[in-house]
């Protein structure tokens, strides 16, 4: 029953990185997340309309964008890295790692 309840919501959170990958989100009032020194951001699933609203916000101070979508299948890939070759990002990466899609660029 658990691995069809894990398979269901990765399918629910691959779902929502797609839908917000092509349509990106209008800025609303997001509450403020403090990045930390971590080398990439995980993107939890109430986080990723946050993210994939506006780009920008996990560019690190060196203009690199590493972010981790755990548990999100390959087939959104494609479609994270058309929007970032739309927003302007170039070296861009779409990984498929153990823990889900990790996407880096740069500006």
């Amino acid at each position: 029953m658990t691995d069809c309840t894990g398979m269901l919501h990765r399918i629910y959170l691959t779902a929502i990185v797609i839908s917000y990958a092509l349509f990106p989100p209008r800025p609303d009032n997001f509450r403020h997340i403090r990045k930390g020194a971590a080398e990439h951001i995980a993107v939890r699933g109430d986080n990723i309309r946050f993210y994939l609203t506006d780009l920008n916000r996990a560019i690190n101070r060196e203009g690199e964008l590493r972010l981790l979508f755990p548990g999100c299948f390959a087939l959104a890939a494609p479609l994270l890295l058309f929007r970032l070759k739309r927003n302007g990002f170039s070296n861009c990466r779409a990984l498929l790692t153990a823990g889900g899609v990790f996407l880096s660029a740069s500006r």
